[in-house]
């Protein structure tokens, strides 16, 4: 039995009527999300410190740092691999996962997609049940609250 959940969710970037980001503007906003992960996500996480930056052997630059999720009060270290101009991989010790994707549709609309490799060893088929219902909810309002900062960095010149 597998004791993780796979989730994703997505949603435009540019929905119509907003003033269009550009893949440069995201990526730069992705960069600063490896760094300081609360200003993307506060309600989920407290703050995030940066223990070394380095790259892989194909050349992608890996962040390690360790993140203060608020509710728990667990610090968590992450390996964070940037894979420009398009995703950025966040790997936790227990081999949970997440993916930050930028896509382009048919059309050239930008899309941020963010997979979840949630593992729970140990915990029940309820448990599990009951936690993707709780991590569903997360994922959307994870992708749609980096959606949201972003344009307002942007509109706030910081990005």
């Amino acid at each position: 039995m597998s004791s993780a959940n796979n989730l994703a969710f997505t949603a435009p970037i540019n929905p119509a009527g907003s003033t269009p980001l550009t893949r440069d503007q995201i990526w730069a906003g992705l960069q600063l999300k490896i760094r300081s992960a609360e200003t993307f996500v506060s309600a989920a996480i407290q703050s995030t410190d940066v223990l070394s930056e380095s790259t892989d052997t194909s050349g992608n630059p890996v962040t390690v740092r360790e993140v203060l999720f608020r509710e728990s009060q667990k610090k968590v270290k992450e390996v964070v691999t940037a894979f420009e101009p398009c995703r950025v991989e966040f790997e936790q010790p227990d081999g949970s996962r997440v993916s930050n994707v930028i896509s382009e549709g048919a059309e050239g609309e930008f899309y941020m997609t963010y997979i979840f490799e949630w593992r729970h060893p140990g915990i029940s088929k309820q448990e599990l049940a009951e936690l993707h219902e709780r991590e569903k909810k997360m994922s959307r309002m994870a992708v749609e609250g980096t959606i949201k900062v972003l344009r307002q960095l942007v509109e706030e010149k910081k990005l």
